[in-house]
């Protein structure tokens, strides 16, 4: 098949309706008023159709607020004020596509005469000087040439592309010129093929797709090579464009799986919500768990999201019919609670009291959790009258604010404590780290004891670990430094670590745990070796194996003999 046979053209380079950039905002949750106003700002856009399906999602949510809205006038008055911006911005979109149509059928005029011309070359009986610089001249005429019609852009290349192919086969040129320009463009396409091959890698199918259709309106504009290598080139190119394309329409055939599973799905749910609107109420308790099923089942859906355009409009109709068939019943039930009212109003009562009691309570965590509790109970009394609700309200409202004020000064008070005591903590660590030893060890270790009283005497605080440690480890680092016996440094840097441990009853207790621990496993290290001393032939000569197990005891049995110095410290805690 022909490279002319098989291109396949495509539609007007606008805006895709899917595709929208600019005013990528969330419209779900606007009012009324908010809709007017974007629909205002969008009416005299400079491109109407690149957001024409955010305006129609636009008019589909008013006209859904307009009808739910509960009003005894038969029209709101600021649908007149919508439908004047709406019918603008239709009018401005008319008037758009009127001058893409002028535009392009201008382009169409241009391009035939371009085509004449280079027949009129190719049909000259004698090649003159300049009918190559002519030619050169009407095809940069054709690349600057916008769009054309999508009806008659594919007839119109291919008419061009003939006879292009036609002036450089049959025409007497100069072999020289032509040899050089066929050469130039069998460069360009070759350029084009090792593009099109690295598309494959492109992570986005839309910028894939797109950047594909470029590189096929620029084959389109680079002239006609050698006439044998003709095929072989364009197959190349036609092979990446068609893995390309299979890519793309494998990853729709998925969408459209998937689309078939979400609509299952959605329509499933609906069975449950139509199940539960055949329910009869018996209490409003009843009433409430099965709207609090319904806003689960509701949410569900919506997660779900779209499918397909056809199906997504029968999935929101059968939505939306389900949904106003359970709400239908629950409005029927609240009806006939309306007699009910006054029980209602002394719930409310009631909670406001208990508000108004907790108001002062310093436990904290059992009262907010019982301002919450009384929160989700007020939701659930129900509705009475409008103003009488309000003063309620306001009621309670009072004491849950007065109760979240005090709560909050509590806590601000017990952060700046916090802060005091780290603080505090860091000046000590600051002071040990800085602190120069003197010629009197006793009086050294004297003034550590005298600040780790002080730290002690800090309360706890967030991260008592972290500094702890750092507190430790600048104690110990001076005590290390001192000019005493190694035994004494060890017991007193000991005695640091136990002392920071006094406020700590858990970490006390892990650490004895885990001296405990070390002593039995070295006693059981030292078993083994007295184990392996009995296998070994005693010589006159010395053994180097069993000066080394007699060393490793001795060191194992000091190292027990300081554990059991720390563990004896700890314990006295």
């Amino acid at each position: 098949m022909s490279e002319k046979e098989t291109i396949d053209l495509e539609s007007k380079e606008i805006l895709d309706n899917n595709i929208i950039n600019e005013y990528n905002i969330n419209i779900e949750e606007y009012s009324i008023d908010e809709l007017i106003d974007l629909i205002k700002t969008l009416a005299n856009h400079q491109n109407p159709f690149s957001i024409s399906k955010k305006v129609e999602t636009i008019k589909a949510l008013f006209y859904k607020e307009i009808n739910n809205l509960n009003i005894e006038e038969k029209k709101d008055p600021r649908e007149e004020d919508f439908k004047k911006l709406y019918n603008e911005y239709r009018k401005n979109k008319n008037e758009f596509r009127k001058k893409i149509e002028k535009k392009e059928s201008d382009n169409l005029k241009t391009k035939t005469e371009i085509i004449e011309e280079i027949k009129g070359l190719t049909s000259e009986i004698e090649l003159k000087k300049d009918t190559f610089n002519k030619f050169r001249d009407l095809q940069k005429k054709w690349k600057t040439t916008g769009h054309v019609d999508i009806r008659f852009k594919n007839d119109i290349w291919q008419t061009y592309n003939h006879y292009v192919e036609v002036f450089y086969d049959y025409t007497k040129l100069n072999k020289d010129l032509r040899d050089i320009d066929f050469r130039k463009n069998l460069q360009e396409k070759e350029k084009i093929c090792i593009k099109a091959e690295k598309l494959m890698s492109v992570k986005s199918l839309n910028d894939m797709h797109h950047q594909l259709q470029e590189l096929h309106e620029k084959w389109k504009d680079i002239g006609p090579v050698k006439k044998e290598i003709r095929d072989k080139i364009w197959l190349q190119f036609q092979e990446a464009s068609k893995k390309i394309n299979k890519k793309r329409n494998d990853h729709f055939l998925e969408i459209k799986k998937n689309d078939k599973k979400r609509f299952n799905e959605k329509s499933k749910i609906c069975e449950k919500i139509i199940n539960l609107s055949k329910k009869e109420f018996n209490s409003h308790k009843e009433c409430i768990n099965a709207i609090e099923e319904c806003n689960s089942l509701s949410k569900k859906w919506k997660s779900l999201g779209r499918v397909n355009k056809k199906d997504n409009k029968i999935c929101w109709k059968k939505f939306k019919e389900t949904l106003d068939k359970f709400y239908y019943n629950k409005n029927q039930f609240y009806k006939k609670r309306k007699v009910n009212n006054e029980k209602t109003i002394d719930l409310k009562n009631q909670l406001c009291d208990e508000a108004k009691k907790l108001e002062k309570n310093t436990d904290w965590d059992t009262a907010t959790k019982k301002y919450i509790k009384l929160q989700r109970q007020w939701k659930a009394t129900g509705f009475v009258n409008r103003k009488l609700d309000a003063n309620l309200w306001k009621k309670f409202k009072k004491s849950c604010d007065n109760f979240f004020k005090y709560k909050k000064e509590y806590l601000n008070k017990i952060e700046q404590d916090e802060l005091k005591k780290i603080n505090n903590k860091k000046d000590l660590i600051s002071l040990i780290s800085n602190l120069k030893k003197t010629k009197e060890p006793e009086k050294d270790i004297s003034l550590i004891k005298t600040n780790i009283e002080k730290w002690n005497k800090i309360e706890r605080t967030k991260n008592s670990l972290k500094i702890d440690a750092e507190f430790n480890k600048a104690c110990i680092s001076f005590l290390k430094n001192l000019e005493i016996d190694k035994k004494l440094i060890q017991k007193e840097t000991t005695l640091v670590s136990a002392s920071l441990l006094n406020n700590n009853p858990k970490e006390l207790s892990k650490r004895k745990s885990t001296v405990r621990k070390e002593i039995n496993e070295k006693k059981k290290e030292i078993n083994l070796f007295e184990n392996n001393k009995s296998y070994i032939v005693i010589t006159k000569e010395k053994n180097p194996l069993l000066d080394r197990i007699e060393k490793k005891i001795n060191s194992l049995t000091t190292d027990i003999n300081q554990l059991q110095e720390e563990l004896k410290i700890l314990n006295s805690i």
